[in-house]
């Protein structure tokens, strides 16, 4: 009996994100993820638009969701092209072995659907991963849901979802240590953000984008953008697995 509900809870959450959009943003210079440190001496204020996200939410229904936000450290500004290099460095972030900074969500409180146009605040629930540590966190977000008209395709073809968030973290739960040169102008505390648009104008409806295949890794079926077909990858944009 306890299979058969798992089985049929598995399959639920299937159906619920089968009926979910996908929307992607990627390539924009006007999406950005911001990392900002407010330390006694100085304000820095690290700017990245090499932003990559995903995300199937059905705007009626926000219970089951999935989604993955990337960005490339390599590409963090900050204003001083020494300062970059050295937060780039294998004693800082260390990006030559961990690119990226990523964001996988799991869950969103808050509000239970998304009107067209209206700003909703919610928290997103998820794993933000940098420096090789994944850590779970809650962050306080802003979300607005656009159907596509013809004011909106003046700008971005399709249904848009601007997605607006930020959170702190601690620099030594990461295992990233403050060299004793900059003291006092780097703080521990680290102001994360981002604010991006994502769009569905052609994505492909994949099921389930961000792994935890909801019908059991060992099935698959032959609709190739089914979430049941694990293997296949380019149909799965948060990658195979």
């Amino acid at each position: 009996m306890k299979t058969l509900k798992t089985i049929g809870l598995l399959l639920l959450a299937g159906a619920m994100l089968l009926n979910a959009q996908t929307f992607k943003a990627s390539g924009d210079s006007r999406n950005q993820a911001t990392f900002e440190s407010n330390a006694p001496l100085e304000d820095i204020i690290g700017v990245s638009n090499n932003l990559e996200a995903v995300a199937m939410i059905n705007p009626a229904d926000l219970s089951m969701v999935k989604g993955k936000v990337k960005v490339n450290l390599n590409d963090l500004k900050t204003g001083i092209d020494l300062r970059d290099e050295h937060l780039r460095s294998e004693n800082w972030l260390n990006t030559e072995k961990y690119p990226d900074a990523t964001f996988m969500l799991k869950k969103i409180s808050g509000a239970t659907s998304l009107a067209d146009g209206k700003k909703t605040k919610v928290q997103l629930h998820g794993t933000f991963t940098v420096h090789g540590v994944s850590k779970d966190i809650v962050a306080p977000a802003e979300l607005t849901y656009f159907k596509e008209s013809e004011k909106t395709k003046a700008k971005i073809a399709g249904n848009l979802l601007k997605v607006k968030a930020e959170f702190e973290i601690k620099l030594s739960d990461y295992g990233v240590s403050i060299p004793s040169m900059v003291v006092g102008k780097v703080d521990e505390n680290i102001v994360v953000g981002t604010n991006f648009i994502a769009s569905d104008s052609g994505t492909e409806m994949a099921g389930n984008p961000c792994g935890c295949n909801p019908c059991g890794v060992n099935k698959e079926m032959k609709d190739k953008c089914n979430p049941c077909s694990p293997q296949k990858a380019k149909c799965n944009p948060c990658g195979a697995k």
